[in-house]
């Protein structure tokens, strides 16, 4: 009866599991949205709090459609956040190339992965974001780092289950049932 079972569910991803690659101006449009959003002027209190939405969008899309946001998109989005931001050039560009390098390379991995357990793989990266511009801040002695700017890290974490969702909805794409253990 065992056997039954196996043979039941196919190998492969079949009918409405599968998806037709989103259109290139939906993956640009998305980051160009989260891009204005990270932008935004935030009040001074709260900017701490702030999670980063153009990291999360792009590793989002690097998790979705890896050839239309790859690493370029990442330097090229960083390079924008430091230059609007005013901080370090090349901070925000390193920072989102290494988030992206280790999602390109587990890509397949996460791919396969209902939304919540992509939020516990997901998770940690973001924060590692926030722990890296942060250690490389205090390395390149700027005093103004805070160590409060590790709670955005945590906040992107766990606004990455909502997004994603919300972006799978918004572009047709059929959620992936929940795994269960047999």
């Amino acid at each position: 009866m065992a056997r039954a079972d196996l043979m039941e569910k196919p190998l492969l991803p079949q009918g409405p599991e599968l998806a037709t690659p989103p259109a290139w101006t939906k993956v640009y449009a998305s980051l160009a949205l989260a891009l204005a959003a990270t932008l935004l002027p935030w009040a001074d209190q709260i900017r701490w709090l702030v999670p980063d939405f153009t990291l999360m969008a792009l590793l989002y899309w690097n998790i979705r459609a890896p050839r239309l946001a790859g690493l370029g998109a990442a330097f090229t989005l960083g390079l924008i956040t430091d230059v609007a931001q005013g901080v370090l050039i090349g901070l925000n560009a390193l920072a989102y190339c290494a988030a992206t390098f280790i999602v390109l390379m587990v890509q397949r991995r996460l791919e396969g992965f209902d939304a919540p357990r992509q939020s516990l793989q997901i998770a940690p990266i973001l924060l590692g974001k926030e722990a890296l511009v942060l250690t490389l801040g205090l390395m390149m002695g700027l005093s103004d780092a805070d160590w409060r700017w590790l709670a955005a890290g945590l906040i992107a974490g766990l606004l990455w289950l909502p997004l994603a969702l919300l972006v799978d909805r918004i572009t047709g794409r059929p959620a992936l049932p929940v795994q269960t253990r047999p």
